[in-house]
């Protein structure tokens, strides 16, 4: 009885999150502005509207080649994340054009290939580097598909949107070759969303700190469970461990920029 309870009511909540997501999307005039990722969170200071204001720009005012990137890894797995956080790329990228990108856990490519993507959009020159073991390897909070060659299905959706392929290292972030890779040049923006257990976020986090070149944005994945934010049913806060490296030392060691859902985007001071 109680695992048909259960399954009844995550059902429930399937269903409701299926519903909230299309209301979130629905086109609303007051939204429909298109600004730069400061004066987006300068208007919406709250985290719960500007997670609002950045899934309706996906739907309405991106580009249609990131709504169909966005939705091509939505299918089968191909990617996590949420719609919010395509349109805060595509903002964050517009405006600052880094030359040099890192992302730490790569799984099958959707982050490293929209960086691309928006690249060419946007006509700009981005070195696109990735650091991940390319494998089903997980952590204490996440499982993943088996029976794939990741790096494999990586490039080849890579190649779907017509984009070179980027520089990617298969190893662990924690292993001396990451380490030394991380650590090789200054970086114009890296993506921390690898593994989410503390040790290895904390790990993650210092090294990246280091690297980051003096106007570049560090992004931590999966962070805002210690925040203020309130998830829509179809989003997530985040998990303890990143959430617990950016309550503790990058909310007071960098400048916080904005967060959009559990993404926590930070420059130095």
């Amino acid at each position: 009885m109680v695992s048909v309870t259960g399954a009844v009511s995550a059902r429930f909540s399937h269903v409701q999150a299926i519903l909230q997501r299309k209301s979130f999307s629905h086109y609303r005039e007051p939204l429909a502005e298109d600004l730069t990722f400061e004066q987006a969170v300068k208007k919406y200071p709250d985290r719960n509207a500007l997670y609002a204001y950045m899934h309706h720009y996906l739907w309405h005012l991106a580009p249609a080649e990131i709504r169909d990137h966005r939705s091509y890894f939505s299918e089968r797995r191909r990617g996590f994340g949420e719609d919010a956080f395509h349109a805060m790329w595509w903002l964050l990228l517009r405006e600052h054009q880094p030359r040099y990108a890192l992302e730490i856990g790569v799984y099958r490519g959707q982050v490293t290939s929209l960086m691309g993507l928006i690249a060419k959009l946007c006509a700009f020159e981005c070195e696109i580097h990735g650091i991940s073991p390319f494998s089903p390897a997980a952590d204490t909070v996440s499982k993943y598909l088996k029976n794939i060659d990741y790096l494999d299905d990586t490039l080849a959706s890579n190649r779907r949107f017509g984009l070179p392929d980027p520089h990617f290292l298969k190893a662990l972030s924690t292993d001396t070759i990451a380490v030394q890779y991380i650590r090789s040049r200054p970086w114009d923006v890296i993506y921390i969303d690898g593994n989410h257990d503390y040790d290895v976020a904390l790990t993650d986090y210092k090294v990246c700190r280091d690297a980051l070149a003096r106007d570049g944005l560090l992004v931590m994945d999966d962070s805002s469970l210690y925040t203020d934010y309130r998830p829509a049913k179809f989003s997530f806060a985040g998990h303890p461990g990143p959430s617990r490296v950016v309550n503790e030392l990058a909310f007071s060691e960098l400048r916080f920029l904005g967060g959009v859902g559990h993404n926590n985007v930070f420059t130095h001071f």
